[in-house]
């Protein structure tokens, strides 16, 4: 009986060949590399000598990963600077560059606005007209003061302050939403 040939030995894979097939397959931060690779019980040497490499060649940003992380989270799904920090923190971007993109995309004002923004997505969603149009669909005012507390919950979970969720409560919210005309003012 032949015995069949031992399969070709794979070379060893180096902390640099993994980081290139993370980042191939979704933008990360230095710190989420770091902790992917550090958990693949890589040499904490070879580890650094791997990032310093993709930081040289610019595979790494976590300043253009920040503002493009709070863009989406702001611009796509509505989500307030609270919430939109926590996710920072979450992806290991460094505290000083989610707050410099977090401010880029929430100047003086904005937060109030965004959170207007949210409220009037949140009634159209409720009447059933879809996200981005058919503003008349929804019913412009809270009936009562259970209805008004569930909408300054769900504004305050989407990470809103405290402030921002009473404006866009008192605003008037029938005011029609320049959202698809122009970005909201830096």
């Amino acid at each position: 009986m032949s015995r069949s040939p031992d399969p070709p030995s794979r070379p060893p894979r180096t902390a640099w060949a993994v980081a290139i097939g993370m980042l191939a397959r979704r933008d990360l931060s230095e710190g989420e590399v770091r902790t992917k690779l550090l958990a693949r019980e890589f040499a904490e040497d070879e580890v650094e000598e791997a990032l310093s490499r993709l930081l040289r060649r610019r595979y790494l940003d976590d300043r253009s990963l920040a503002a493009a992380v709070v863009r989406a989270q702001v611009r796509t799904k509505h989500q307030g600077p609270l919430k939109v920090k926590a996710y920072l923190q979450r992806r290991q971007i460094p505290a000083e560059l989610a707050e410099e993109a977090i401010r880029a995309e929430f100047p003086n004002g904005a937060e109030n606005e965004r959170a207007v923004i949210a409220l009037q997505r949140m009634w159209r969603r409720a009447a059933g007209g879809d996200a981005e149009g058919d503003s008349a669909a929804a019913e412009p005012e809270p009936r009562n003061r259970k209805e008004t507390d569930r909408l300054f919950r769900r504004l305050l979970s989407r990470g809103y302050s405290w402030a921002a969720a009473r404006h866009a409560l008192s605003s008037d919210i029938n005011a029609p939403s320049e959202e698809g005309d122009r970005e909201i003012e830096r």
